[in-house]
């Protein structure tokens, strides 16, 4: 009984292996297949979470709140007068601060 359990486990553990192999290979087929269809260079940068193109690791210019001081995108920052704010209450706030001319 015991060599029949060994057996049937190494079979399992051997399927699952297979598996593995099979999904691992179609992502790999998969991503070639749409860098060929975007065009892209075959140069790829691999992280932990997988490959990506290098176009999608340049990242946004990043400004700071004249405020508080914060560091966010440029795309999600509010400007007034060549000032950067990170919300509306933290210009009001530097306006009010600000003396007039």
């Amino acid at each position: 009984m015991g060599k029949l359990l060994f057996w049937l486990a190494l079979v399992a553990l051997a399927f699952l292996a297979m598996k593995l192999v099979a999904i691992s290979q179609r992502k790999r087929e998969a991503a070639q297949r749409e860098d060929a269809a975007t065009g892209a260079q075959a140069t790829t940068t691999r992280t932990g979470e997988g490959a990506r193109r290098a176009g999608e690791l340049a990242g946004e210019m990043m400004v700071q709140c004249e405020h508080c001081g914060v560091f966010l995108p440029a795309s999600d920052a509010f400007v007034d007068g060549g000032h950067s704010y990170c919300d509306r209450a933290h210009r009001d706030a530097h306006r009010t601060r600000q003396p007039r001319r």
